[in-house]
């Protein structure tokens, strides 16, 4: 085989290795050390108050003893009642607190590429690994989460459904003043929609 004919073979292959070693184009761009700019961003607490306002506390309702003489179901219907009163969505300082504990606005935050996977870490809360284009799960004390990751354009958006009334939306992307643009929008029974937007800017 000729000199020629073999560079010709092996420049593809070449550059078909460079570019599969590189992290995705659109992650390029997100991957990186990020430090919060706190006067960029909106207040956590600022919001959960003003949500507040418009917040009603669950009706609490009890069990009622059936109308039967079948020793099994009054005795089940008797343990329910035990337990007190019964609320279809937690109370407001219930609510609070898990908001306290979901929302998330890191003073530092790193995103990177491993392999398809994107690791998401900040400081002071739990480090994710994500994937595009794929459905997860986590199984929490909230309940069971279905988690999809996809890119739109540029942006990556994570979403996590707990239910039809319990789901929030974290997207990542990159400004045009090259600052990354953090935004969560969190969805709780009893409240409006919460949405977050931190700005991180490179250290």
């Amino acid at each position: 085989m000729k000199p020629l004919a073999v560079l010709a073979l092996l420049f593809p292959l070449a550059t078909g290795v460079a570019r599969a070693a590189s992290p995705p184009l659109a992650c390029a761009s997100l991957c990186g050390e990020w430090r919060l700019d706190p006067a960029a961003s909106d207040k956590p607490d600022q919001l959960l108050d003003t949500a507040f306002l418009q917040f009603k506390e669950p009706k609490q309702r009890r069990m009622h003893l059936p109308d039967t003489d079948n020793i099994e179901a009054l005795g089940k219907a008797a343990d329910e009642n035990a337990l007190g009163p019964i609320l279809d969505r937690p109370r407001s300082r219930e609510l609070r607190e898990e908001l306290l504990h979901v929302i998330q606005q890191p003073r530092s935050l790193t995103l990177s590429p491993d392999a398809d996977d994107i690791r998401i870490a900040g400081d002071g809360t739990t480090s994710q690994s994500v994937t595009p284009g794929e459905r997860s799960a986590r199984v929490d004390r909230y309940g069971s989460a279905r988690i999809d990751t996809r890119w739109r354009g540029s942006q990556l958006a994570v979403s996590e459904k707990y239910d039809r009334r319990n789901q929030q939306e974290t997207t990542y992307v990159l400004g045009s003043d090259n600052t990354l643009r953090v935004q969560q929008v969190i969805a709780r029974p009893g409240l409006p929609r919460i949405t977050l937007r931190s700005v991180y800017r490179r250290p």
